[in-house]
């Protein structure tokens, strides 16, 4: 599952969608927007064709660098508010070391190379009197 959504992720879905028999192990990474100091959300934006080709290439990569068995790559996109998740990622693998190894280098790699943008969002002005 390779997925971009302006719609809350669905997690549950996320992670069946790497189960296999032949997996030990299922490592679920979710990236949240973080209640810091004057944030009550973040906007992303995103630039769609390309963004779709990175995220199914990591997830090949990650198949034949850390020989896990399934991979699922969901970002959201638009306004997500604090508490909201903003990417998920699930990882199984016949080990957890492989999981584990494939779920962090493709966040990292996630957050490097796909062309989506976090900002935060305008803040309402106030009026003046």
């Amino acid at each position: 599952m390779i997925g971009i959504t302006r719609r809350r992720i669905d997690v549950a879905a996320v992670v069946d969608s790497v189960r296999r028999d032949d997996a030990g192990a299922v490592v679920l990474f979710l990236g949240s927007v973080r209640a810091d100091p004057g944030i009550a959300a973040l906007d992303y934006e995103v630039y769609m064709p390309m963004a779709k080709k990175v995220l199914a290439d990591l997830a090949d990569r990650a198949k034949d660098r850390f020989h896990v068995l399934g991979v699922s790559i969901v970002h959201r996109v638009g306004r997500i508010p604090v508490g909201g998740d903003s990417v998920a990622i699930a990882c199984s693998a016949a080990h957890r070391r492989e999981a584990f190894d494939a779920c962090v280098w493709i966040t990292d790699e996630v957050k490097r190379t796909v062309p989506i943008w976090k900002s935060e969002p305008p803040r309402p002005r106030r009026r003046s009197r």
